[in-house]
């Protein structure tokens, strides 16, 4: 299961496309998903077996956040 910020919960089988499947779900594109689980980011590059998630575990989807203008003064 996916979890957003909202509390949302979204339930989804595992695979390769899965943020294609929350954009689906969610309408948030891939590109400013982040998946969190166990309390760390997870690698688009690794796999839910790298993880080692197991069924019926919760993802938590945040937002990417945009910015690296700096601090203002």
């Amino acid at each position: 299961r996916v979890q957003t910020l909202t509390g949302k919960e979204t339930e989804i089988d595992i695979e390769p496309t899965d943020k294609e499947r929350v954009e689906e779900k969610e309408g948030i594109p891939p590109q400013q998903q982040r998946l969190i689980y166990s309390g760390k980011q997870m690698n688009d590059e690794k796999t839910a077996a790298d993880y080692k998630i197991l069924a019926g575990s919760v993802l938590h989807l945040v937002l990417a956040l945009r910015g690296g203008g700096g601090l203002r003064q």
